[in-house]
């Protein structure tokens, strides 16, 4: 299956650092829940297409999800916890 159900906590890591002790932020299991996505990308038109804008690898399609997420310009319906 490419569509899982997932369970998880989030860290976000900030409670050992100096502004984590400094602003006293405490790292408390928060419990989510959502759906996790296996993207199957099929990128083998993008030798024979000149002119069109594709991923040439898995990475890059990761890396372009990443930044997109990172400036909140995706759904917040659909967040992106990980790539």
């Amino acid at each position: 299956d490419m569509v899982k159900p997932w369970k998880g906590s989030t860290n976000v890591g900030l409670q050992d650092t100096e502004f984590g002790k400094k602003h006293h932020i405490v790292y408390t299991e928060r419990k989510q829940s959502g759906v996790q996505v296996f993207l199957e990308i099929d990128n083998r038109k993008c030798t024979t297409m000149s002119g069109s804008e594709c991923f040439f690898s898995a990475r890059e399609a990761a890396d372009f999800l990443a930044a997109t997420a990172s400036k909140h310009s995706l759904s917040p319906d659909f967040p992106i916890f990980q790539v």
